[in-house]
């Protein structure tokens, strides 16, 4: 019980909105149409090397600045 994660209204919203998108990516029909706009999207920013330049960058910071600090925090408190 000590270690119970108390949500405010709105982070609770937004996990409930997270879930419901989730189940919703998930169904066999959206699936398929997602995947294909997925794979049109890819092919457009690749075909411009100047966007897709700017996506990479974008994913590097992304990972360098959220992800990995946040990796290794909880490395740290496994640690512990």
């Amino acid at each position: 019980m000590e270690n119970e994660i108390i949500l405010s209204a709105a982070e609770k919203h937004y996990q409930s909105v997270k879930n419901a998108v989730s189940k919703y990516q998930k169904k066999p029909e959206t699936k398929e149409k997602n995947h294909e706009k997925c794979k049109r999207y890819n092919e457009k920013i690749k075909s411009d090397p100047e966007k897709y330049n700017l996506l990479l960058e974008s994913k590097r910071q992304y990972y360098y600045n959220v992800v990995k600090p946040k990796n290794e925090l909880k490395k740290q408190n496994k640690i512990k």
